[in-house]
């Protein structure tokens, strides 16, 4: 439902919700533009668009987005002990059906990636896996804060880190290894599958230039 308010389209939308494409809108605070160029929805709450500069902002409803059972969100790894992986949780993404990103948290959680949650491998070194500064996709598997993490399956592990020799961004080269484009350098990571997506990358980048970690 929408209607009209001073030279303005209002209507309430949810994440992920097309708004439209990006060769007739001006994305806003609150909306994203995925990889086929769809305009989405962001956040929940009413989607306001300009009928004169045609850009779309939303107003993000008083419900802030938190982490639940089965979400899917990205964080930063903050600690890495022997038996777990400490993460600060920053947004929210939908891997289905495709990927989008639906909006950073109002708050700060936290959560943490047990030795058991890491990967089907037998462990013998979790610093082989993750590093501290590295960003990383994960499912929530429990309903409190700290949250317990998993990133058993192939669309989980890490999605940005940097080079330890040369501090460049590493790039995928297999699942368990990402190589740096500068150096050369290879280290072992357990990598997702989607650390090549170009929407999860856009969107890394304005938050480690805004949270400026």
């Amino acid at each position: 439902m929408s209607y009209a308010m001073k030279g303005r389209v209002v209507r309430r939308v949810e994440p992920g919700d097309v708004l439209g494409v990006e060769e007739e809108l001006y994305p806003g605070d609150g909306v994203y533009v995925d990889e086929e160029g769809f305009v989405r929805a962001g956040v929940l709450g009413e989607a306001a668009l300009d009928l004169e500069s045609k850009t779309v902002v939303i107003k993000r409803l008083k419900q802030p987005l938190a982490p639940r059972p089965g979400s899917n969100v990205v964080g930063f790894v903050v600690g890495v002990r022997h038996d777990i992986v400490l993460v600060e949780l920053y947004g929210l993404v939908s891997l289905s059906p495709k990927v989008a990103w639906l909006g950073e948290f109002s708050g700060v959680f936290t959560g943490g990636i047990p030795i058991g949650q890491v990967s089907g491998e037998f462990i013998r070194d979790i610093q082989e896996y993750y590093r501290v500064g590295d960003m990383v996709l994960a499912r929530v598997l429990n309903a409190i804060s700290p949250y317990q993490l998993t990133t058993k399956p192939p669309q989980y592990g890490v999605i940005y880190a940097l080079c330890s020799n040369c501090l460049t961004p590493l790039e995928p080269a297999g699942q368990r290894s990402m190589r740096c484009p500068r150096c050369g350098s290879v280290e072992a990571r357990k990598v997702s599958i989607l650390a090549s997506s170009k929407l999860l990358q856009v969107n890394i980048r304005r938050l480690l230039a805004v949270k400026r970690w």
